[in-house]
């Protein structure tokens, strides 16, 4: 038993290329590449928030050790530094760059001590870094 086909109709090859290329389903992809990049963006968004977050953490440690050694009995400003900056090396490592440590207070028993450290840490979404700065304080021990 033989099939019937249509007869086909005459189409012009403009038509005929104009059906090769069809348009549909590019709308889509175009859709699957946007998704994409901003699925991409968040993930380093949330990195950079992470990076941001631990070496926060770095700093308020190295900023509390700083404030405890400063605050001690026979210590001082140039005890802070030292502490701090040494916590912050030994734990920060890379994420830790450009340290800086100031100290204030301490000068009289029962004044507080203050020690800052700011840093800055390395940025993802955009170019540069990011400054991230711990304060600690502590009272002045007696001696």
């Amino acid at each position: 038993m033989r099939i019937r086909r249509r007869p086909r109709r005459a189409v012009s090859a403009a038509r005929r290329r104009f059906d090769w290329r069809d348009d549909r389903g590019v709308s889509s992809s175009v859709e699957q590449l946007f998704a994409f990049v901003f699925l991409l963006m968040l993930f380093l968004f949330f990195m950079q928030v992470i990076v941001w977050w631990h070496a926060k953490n770095i700093l308020e440690q190295s900023a509390a050790e700083g404030a405890r050694a400063a605050a001690a009995a026979d210590g001082g400003c140039t005890d802070a530094a030292t502490a701090a900056t040494s916590i912050a090396r030994r734990i920060g490592g890379g994420w830790v760059r450009n340290l800086d440590v100031t100290c204030t207070g301490g000068a009289v028993e029962g004044e507080l001590v203050t020690v800052t450290v700011t840093a800055s840490t390395p940025g993802f979404v955009l170019p540069g870094s990011l400054t991230v700065t711990a304060v600690a304080n502590a009272p002045e021990e007696s001696p």
